[in-house]
């Protein structure tokens, strides 16, 4: 049975993919994966950490402009710490 609930796509290709071995996207390389990505109507386009490098605040600095993704950044979590001490201490 279908319902009306809504399934959000988030992609992280240009920072995860920024991470393999070998690939070192340039801001040029990004602005183009972005609008190639945003053609399949993501929800949601991850365009890396700003401040992480320079080649990411670039890219949030000259965005490109989408017509169906949001363009957003890399937000970190963190786990509890008192669990972190207790597992990193067992």
């Amino acid at each position: 049975m279908i319902n009306n609930k809504k399934i959000f796509l988030y992609d992280s290709t240009l920072r995860d993919g920024a991470q393999t071995k070998g690939v070192d996207f340039s801001l040029s390389d990004k602005i183009a994966i972005a609008k190639e990505l945003d053609k399949f109507g993501l929800d949601y386009i991850e365009g890396g950490w700003p401040g992480a490098n320079n080649t990411d605040t670039a890219f949030f600095k000259k965005s490109p402009k989408l017509n169906f993704s949001q363009l957003v950044s890399f937000g970190m979590t963190n786990k509890n710490t008192s669990s972190l001490r207790k597992k990193f201490n067992e």
